[in-house]
């Protein structure tokens, strides 16, 4: 029995969420986009592999939907970026003041 390359199977899973998560982004057709995403999320569970940071906030996570300017809605309120999903519904808040919170919880720079 051939004892399997572990970390040679992540470094060419994570290439491949890559490409699909690229082309999800250029694809023009939805239906498209969406199971490449799928897929792409398959692919990152099975060989436990994070999504790259620059992908994670382009999709929906309930849909799999990207996030284009026709199918989200995106918002600024108190220091969170809202994104909602126009397909599904799913709403994402993100953060964007984290650095300035962490100074005041903290009393400061150290």
């Amino acid at each position: 029995m051939i004892k399997r390359d572990k970390k040679l199977e992540r470094k060419i899973a994570r290439e491949r969420i890559e490409i699909l998560l690229e082309k999800a982004l250029k694809d023009g057709n939805s239906l498209f986009a969406r199971r490449y995403v799928e897929l792409a999320m398959r692919i990152s569970s099975k060989y436990r592999v994070r999504i790259p940071e620059k992908y994670r906030n382009t999709f929906c996570r309930k849909c799999f939907t990207p996030f284009t300017s026709k199918t989200s809605k995106i918002r600024l309120s108190r220091g969170v970026k809202v994104i909602e999903c126009l397909n599904c519904g799913y709403v994402k808040r993100i953060p964007y003041k984290v650095k300035r919170l962490r100074e005041v919880r903290s009393g400061g720079k150290n």
